[in-house]
């Protein structure tokens, strides 16, 4: 069997988050096509000495994600964000960066066109991305396809308390997405669209992945937007949730872990 445990994720309710129970599979066991799924678990080692030094990580992993994105998708450029650093000192500091306990995805299919409009609040975050790049909107809007890709790493315990789940997006249809607007995240004035996820029916027929144990020497990459996929009316995203680890016992450690996203045009 390639189930590691029984769970409690947290799916759009009508009025707030609805507790739901479901299988969550061992993906080290059995994990879907990535190319279906939308994520893919690979070896990457960062020369990243101290992950909770944010200065660090930028000046050092952002060139590699950036190398790194290039590798794995064939775009012709990618602009890396910054680094997003959970932990239990970041979260103390904002709120935004503890683990997110609800079912949910990055973008939604407003993202090409904010990410094309110069005059839109985001540009204030992306523009110096963008130049920092050598790049310009220009870039952007002349891209055939563009997408994001999240890359996600453990920094901390092998076992912690709340671990990442990961949703095999061929299990998902587009029609199920719930846009919610985000006019902050972290302090900054992005005012972006992301997208919740109601319980399907049946429960089942979503299928949940997690990746036990993982050391800082893995990353799990996914697809938050891919504007090829969203003309084809496929899934785009890939539903996503930090989860109460009945495994790891009520004493495990907090979670730490750090999120790179990156743009990346073809």
């Amino acid at each position: 069997m390639s189930v590691y445990c029984e769970a409690v994720l947290n799916y759009a309710g009508a009025l707030d988050h609805e507790p739901t129970t479901v299988s969550i599979h061992d993906g080290r066991k059995a994990a879907p096509d990535p190319d279906q799924a939308n994520f893919r678990l690979m070896s990457h080692v960062s020369k990243v000495k101290n992950w909770r030094d944010f200065d660090e990580v930028s000046a050092v992993h952002v060139p590699e994600v950036t190398s790194l994105m290039r590798e794995v998708t064939g775009c012709r450029a990618a602009v890396v964000y910054e680094p997003l650093i959970r932990s239990p000192q970041t979260a103390v500091e904002d709120s935004d960066y503890a683990p997110i306990e609800s079912v949910h995805s990055d973008y939604t299919q407003d993202y090409r066109r904010m990410v094309t409009d110069p005059n839109h609040t985001y540009a204030g975050f992306l523009a110096p991305l963008l130049a920092a790049n050598g790049l310009s909107y220009a870039d952007v809007i002349g891209a055939q396809r563009i997408a994001v890709v999240q890359l996600w790493r453990n920094i901390g315990h092998q076992q912690p308390d709340r671990p990442l789940a990961i949703c095999d997006a061929s299990t998902v249809s587009v029609e199920e997405l719930i846009p919610i607007n985000i006019p902050t995240y972290g302090g900054l004035d992005l005012d972006f669209e992301a997208c919740v996820f109601a319980k399907p029916n049946p429960v089942e027929s979503h299928r949940w992945y997690t990746f036990p144990h993982m050391t800082e020497e893995e990353v799990l990459l996914f697809t938050t937007y891919d504007s090829a996929l969203a003309d084809e009316g496929r899934p785009f995203f890939t539903p996503h949730s930090a989860f109460v680890d009945p495994m790891a016992g009520a004493q495990a450690p907090m979670r730490e872990s750090v999120e790179m996203r990156s743009l990346c045009l073809f």
